[in-house]
């Protein structure tokens, strides 16, 4: 993933936010008539993913357009919002999602909001994978699918905004794991135009063959099969096969990966049972398990493991 930036500061000057706003894909003008007024950030971010964290001192409006995905969680005073023909206040701790060509105009005072910006281009992808059809990414309203759906955002958002704050932030699988989460939430929690029970029906099927595929490949490993073998095991596509592990493996690995892992594990077990003074190599060990080549086999184990395969074989 893309380095990460981060920004700290409290401004005065509305007009300085349209600048900060811009890193983020929000095209906004703000403005004050607030002798009191400041604005408080906390953000951080990549190419994939940003969170803000905003206290927002006295009253401001903000109008214009986004060129991503941006939902607001908000607590406070004040937070009223028009996005063409909806309108609605958030300070009671709801959430606000505002979109691509849905021009926003916004009064707030006195709140905090936690703002999560997603691309387009992410969140489509994320659609494709986890429902398996391949529509355009729109939603029909502004605001959750209900209270249970929105409780869920708002704690997300509160997850998101905690990583944030912390030194795990920097780490590229934090933010991958972090930048799924959000976008499967988006999606699942706010209305998409469509029938959502055609895509549960497709997210039930992907979860089958995933299912399916990981109980042949834990069952198969020590076998020489193959993905293809895996996919046909699952009454599936390898193409579809790697949509479902995409939307279901906790860590997004293919199933190419899944079996590597897998393998790997099973000459993990061997090498910590193998005995050197009896013959056992590593050599012999990761040949066993489908590595021919032992230095990548050793570049693989120590990803997984963080030591060498040799270091294991001869405790």
């Amino acid at each position: 993933m893309s380095a990460v930036f981060r920004h700290e500061l409290t401004v005065s000057d509305p007009q300085v936010l349209t600048a900060l706003g811009e890193r983020t894909g929000m095209r906004f003008g703000y403005g004050t008539e607030d002798p009191d007024f400041s604005y408080v950030l906390s953000r951080a971010g990549d190419e994939h993913l940003a969170v803000s964290s905003v206290h927002v001192g006295g009253a401001m409006s903000l109008w214009g357009d986004t060129e991503v995905f941006t939902v607001a969680q908000v607590s406070g005073y004040r937070y009223d919002w028009q996005i063409r023909d909806e309108s609605g206040a958030a300070a009671a701790g709801s959430s606000v999602l505002f979109r691509p060509e849905h021009p926003s105009l916004v009064v707030a005072e006195d709140v905090d909001v936690t703002l999560v910006h997603l691309p387009v281009e992410l969140v489509q992808e994320t659609a494709d994978t986890v429902y398996g059809a391949r529509t355009p990414v729109a939603f029909a309203a502004a605001t959750s699918l209900g209270d249970r759906w929105g409780e869920y955002w708002a704690r997300l958002a509160r997850y998101g905004a905690g990583v944030l704050a912390s030194e795990a932030f920097e780490e590229p699988l934090v933010r991958a794991e972090l930048t799924r989460h959000l976008a499967v939430g988006l999606l699942e929690c706010f209305p998409l135009v469509g029938d959502r029970e055609e895509r549960y029906l497709s997210m039930e099927a992907q979860t089958r063959r995933y299912r399916a595929a990981v109980q042949f490949l834990d069952d198969h490993a020590a076998e020489p099969v193959t993905v293809e073998d895996a996919a046909r095991a699952a009454g599936t596509t390898t193409a579809a096969l790697v949509r479902a592990f995409r939307a279901n493996h906790p860590l997004g690995l293919t199933p190419a990966q899944y079996l590597r892992r897998t393998r790997v594990d099973a000459a993990h077990r061997d090498l910590a049972a193998g005995d050197p003074g009896a013959g056992d190599t590593v050599k012999e060990i990761a040949a066993r398990w489908g590595f021919a080549h032992p230095g990548r086999f050793a570049r693989y184990y120590r990803q997984v493991y963080g030591t060498t395969p040799r270091h294991t074989l001869d405790r």
